[in-house]
């Protein structure tokens, strides 16, 4: 069976919403619930601890029938302005937000919530991303953003080795980006590159 594992997307770059960045931070540390007025709109880059490609699960309730629009943009990090998009891209820091912006692809939906049944929007395919940008716009009514759920599913691996070089202070680390490398690309086949994968 493939192994599940938690990701942790609790980092916020950016919040402009009637809540509280703190607020929503303690939402997503907690995985708890956040009632959002009718009419409202919030945007949030919201940043993984490590890229992650994960299958991503939204749940709203409402107790009148209401709507929400909710748009999540994937990115690899903040990257300048691309030669070409897709494939030319031009990056630095990744974690630069003051020079640069995300690109990627993106999904959008609007959601009919009917009274007192909870919605679940969860993409048929997983997604992969180090940032993501969340816009949510609530309808006439109050909404309650139920929980927000992020689970990487790989090919089951048992790690039996390990490199830590005496006098390299970056071996490790070197060595824990190649694993999660290659648990970023490992499914029940090998995708050379997901992120890039995705935008064809």
């Amino acid at each position: 069976m493939p192994e599940e594992t938690h990701v942790a997307v609790n980092t916020i770059r950016a919040c402009k919403s009637d809540v509280s960045a703190e607020i929503w931070t303690k939402i997503l540390f907690d995985n708890d619930s956040l009632a959002l007025p009718g009419r409202s709109s919030h945007t949030l880059e919201l940043q993984a601890e490590v890229h992650s490609t994960a299958f991503l699960k939204w749940t709203f309730k409402a107790v009148n029938s209401t709507q929400v629009r909710l748009k999540v943009t994937y990115s690899e990090g903040y990257e300048h302005d691309p030669r070409s998009y897709p494939f030319f891209r031009t990056k630095s820091d990744r974690l630069d937000a003051k020079n640069g912006h995300l690109i990627g692809p993106h999904d959008d939906v609007t959601l009919e919530i009917f009274e007192n049944q909870p919605v679940t929007y969860e993409p048929f395919w997983f997604r992969t991303f180090r940032i993501l940008r969340l816009e949510i716009t609530v309808g006439d009514g109050p909404v309650e953003l139920v929980s927000f759920q992020a689970a990487q599913v790989n090919y089951p691996m048992a790690i039996k080795g390990s490199w830590k070089e005496p006098g390299n202070e970056h071996s490790e680390k070197i060595y824990d980006v190649s694993i999660r490398t290659l648990r970023n690309c490992m499914f029940d086949g090998y995708s050379d590159c997901p992120f890039y994968e995705q935008l064809q």
